[in-house]
């Protein structure tokens, strides 16, 4: 008979494991491996983060906090459900509306989570390889969706960067059966151009069984704090809230939350500057010859050669993030960070890439 530790290793036999990315080996540059924002939270969150301390003794209230953010969102509360970040939200998508003897939907890469809190639930997955240019096939995924119960579907996507077309998603959504959910994922929406964002609340009023999945560890600069959130339907809100855990959101979160709904001014300077450095990088990429995703997210996905760069990332004491911890192999995934840290970057790139241009064609980033 097997034991308890074989049980558990059976189990999870198909679930790769999760690799976060990597720190920073020195204070030069820093870590650019992890899509955090570099500004770090407003000077009101930080307020009200010291002002609640004390209060840390009793459980958390979520009531007000709710209400700011659904407020902030445009929905009602009831329409909201608050997570211990966006991937919890994942694994409660999975523990009601997944499990063994059906199918969710995803990418090809996909963002990890998606594909291990499917897989956790002994669901099937059906992977759909992205397009040439990063994003997804809709119309593939549409035709694969038939039978299943969940399509995951990050837009802007992760790891690439790339945006679904606003039509093209319409057209999706009318596709996808109405016994399917889709989970699409807003995660790097606030670092998009606002004429390739979708109108969610317009898709949600008309499609039931779309989630909107979003979190604050991005533009809110709060991925210390664990703390995202889904808008859908009020039953389908209901169902997946008695699935989650009491108290998943800690208190100091919840007052971030009521802090940072009122700091719009900081998050669109923070947002600002990370467009900047990201054109500045990927024009830096474009002059070295070398291949890119164009990114609508706070990131640039590039074909780099990790290991050739690793002593000039090392000497500089730069973190990026290999694309074979993220299903692309040959590439690798650099997050925008403040600028001095995007300097010391594009010096270091130049100074390993730079000596091979000026023999060979420059190729764009497509």
């Amino acid at each position: 008979m097997a034991g308890v530790a074989e049980r558990a290793a059976e189990r999870v036999t198909s679930v790769p494991a999760y690799h976060p990315g990597r720190p920073s080996p020195g204070p030069a540059a820093g870590k650019l491996s992890s899509n955090e924002a570099p500004l770090g939270p407003s000077p009101a969150v930080r307020a009200a983060l010291s002002a609640s301390l004390s209060a840390v003794n009793r459980y958390p209230e979520q009531g007000r906090a709710v209400e700011a953010l659904a407020a902030y969102a445009g929905v009602t509360a009831d329409r909201l459900i608050l997570t211990n970040g966006s991937d919890e939200l994942c694994y409660l998508v999975a523990d009601v509306l997944l499990g063994p003897g059906r199918v969710a939907v995803v990418g090809e890469p996909c963002y990890q989570i998606d594909a291990t809190a499917s897989l956790l639930s002994g669901a099937a997955v059906r992977r759909v390889p992205l397009r040439p240019d990063g994003g997804h096939d809709l119309g593939a995924m549409a035709k694969a969706a038939a039978g299943a119960s969940v399509v995951w579907l990050p837009s802007p996507h992760n790891p690439t960067g790339a945006v679904c077309d606003t039509a093209e998603l319409g057209r999706f959504l009318d596709e996808v059966p109405e016994d399917c959910l889709v989970v699409l994922d807003e995660a790097y929406r606030a670092f998009s151009d606002e004429k390739v964002r979708p109108g969610s609340l317009h898709l949600l009023a008309r499609h039931p069984n779309l989630l909107v999945q979003r979190t604050l560890s991005k533009d809110w600069a709060l991925a210390g704090l664990r703390v995202g959130y889904g808008l859908a339907s009020a039953p389908l809100v209901g169902a997946l809230s008695r699935a989650r855990p009491p108290f998943s959101v800690n208190a100091l979160a919840l007052a971030a939350i009521e802090a940072g709904v009122a700091s719009e001014a900081w998050r669109d300077m923070s947002v600002a500057l990370v467009r900047t450095e990201r054109a500045r990088l990927e024009s830096a990429l474009g002059a070295l010859g070398v291949e890119y995703f164009p990114s609508q997210a706070n990131f640039v996905t590039a074909r780099l050669d990790v290991e050739a760069l690793a002593p000039a990332l090392a000497a500089s004491g730069t973190v990026i993030r290999s694309g074979a911890d993220l299903g692309i192999p040959g590439w690798a995934r650099i997050s925008i960070g403040w600028p001095p840290q995007m300097a010391v970057l594009r010096s270091a790139l130049y100074s390993v890439l730079a000596p091979a241009t000026t023999t060979g064609t420059t190729r764009k980033g497509r």
